[in-house]
């Protein structure tokens, strides 16, 4: 074995050894602490191997083809969340979310791939090194979810096997063979984006933990798959001057019907979509049909017999309006759903009003009816 392989070795056995304890026993590298302890890594594996240059060719059609990959990812997201519904992400626009949240994914982000490029570069394609480089940045990237799992009963267990070791896996091995084609850019670029849209997006979908553990899992595997054969086609042969162009404007169409659709349903505009999830105003409106509210029009012009949509807590409730009270100067509303015997035990106050009922779309909301019945 060459004697740069014995030093690579040595070097990430007593690596591995530090991030199993750190996994399975102290967790003293939270992702603080961690971005610390990576450039310390950077340096002594400066001062011990030398640092590589990332000077791959094609950089400027990598970067487009992955830029092509994320759009198509967002596109099939939120049209996902257009079926299991969006919500709104707790605000991280504030210096604190910045210095404590922001800041040190990023920097914990490019100093790992950084530093995995660099892993890569020594082991030159060495199988046993690969392999035990994979590992390391497994175990980093699952100390902090490992340490503070409670692994109490079985269903704690295979939770945390599908929901983050298996999503961890996958990302790993993928930015492995992508770092080794075409370096660490695409891959720091790719995830900056993938990690930190959930911080910076006003709406983002909302699927299931176990949907989204799916998506975290399959993503990163065609992003790799769709790099790394765009590379290979582009050392084989010429790409026309018009490719990026076509590709780009092919994308940019449905993903902004897909943006206008997400806070047309999400109620940013002044008309609001909600599908029906179930059949209390039969047979005006029908369980899977989405009703259009006019969030705009002055409460006073609520008339008796509208069906309006109000918020009940985290619910919205689409009755038809029945009886109105004036109480102390504020008015107090009652409705009924059509298919009920007895009106809504609930008095809805002012705040508590979306809008008006303005339009029926029959059968439209039916998958997301289907996808959240239990």
């Amino acid at each position: 074995m060459k004697k740069g392989y014995k030093r690579l070795l040595i070097f990430s056995f007593l690596l591995t050894a530090i991030l199993l304890i750190n996994t399975f026993i102290v967790n003293y590298l939270s992702k603080y602490t961690m971005v610390l302890f990576l450039a310390i890594l950077i340096f002594i594996f400066k001062v011990r191997f030398v640092l590589e240059k990332d000077n791959h060719r094609y950089m400027k059609d990598i970067f487009f083809e992955l830029f092509l990959y994320i759009m198509m990812f967002f596109i099939l997201f939120y049209l996902l969340g257009l079926v299991v519904g969006l919500t709104k992400p707790a605000n991280y626009y504030s210096l604190k979310a910045l210095v404590n949240i922001i800041i040190p994914l990023i920097l914990y982000i490019i100093l790992r791939e950084y530093f995995r490029y660099n892993m890569l570069s020594k082991a030159d394609g060495n199988l046993f090194c690969t392999v035990l480089v994979v590992i390391l940045f497994i175990l980093m990237d699952i100390s902090d979810s490992f340490y503070y799992t409670k692994f109490d009963s079985q269903y704690a267990v295979l939770k945390f096997i599908a929901i983050s070791l298996f999503p961890t896996i996958s990302k790993n091995i993928s930015y492995t063979f992508v770092s080794k084609k075409m370096g660490y850019k695409p891959v720091i670029v790719f995830d900056l984006i993938i990690t930190l849209y959930a911080y910076l997006l006003p709406l983002i979908p909302n699927p299931s933990e176990y949907v989204m553990s799916i998506i975290l899992l399959i993503v990163p595997i065609l992003f790799a798959v769709r790099i790394i054969n765009f590379f290979e086609r582009r050392k084989d042969y010429k790409i026309p001057s018009d490719y990026h162009k076509v590709k780009f404007k092919g994308m940019l169409v449905p993903m902004i019907i897909i943006m206008a659709l997400t806070y047309f349903y999400s109620g940013y505009f002044r008309f609001y979509a909600i599908a029906i999830a179930s059949g209390s105003m039969t047979p005006e409106i029908l369980k899977g049909d989405v009703v259009i509210v006019d969030q705009k029009l002055p409460h006073k012009q609520l008339e008796l017999e509208d069906v309006i949509a109000y918020r009940k807590e985290d619910i919205i409730v689409v009755h038809r309006l029945v009886k109105r009270l004036e109480v102390g100067g504020e008015y107090i509303y009652y409705t009924k759903g059509d298919a009920n015997s007895n009106i809504d035990d609930i008095m809805i106050k002012d705040d508590m009003i979306i809008g008006k009922v303005v339009k029926r779309i029959p059968y439209v909301g039916l998958p997301t009816v289907w996808f959240n019945d239990k």
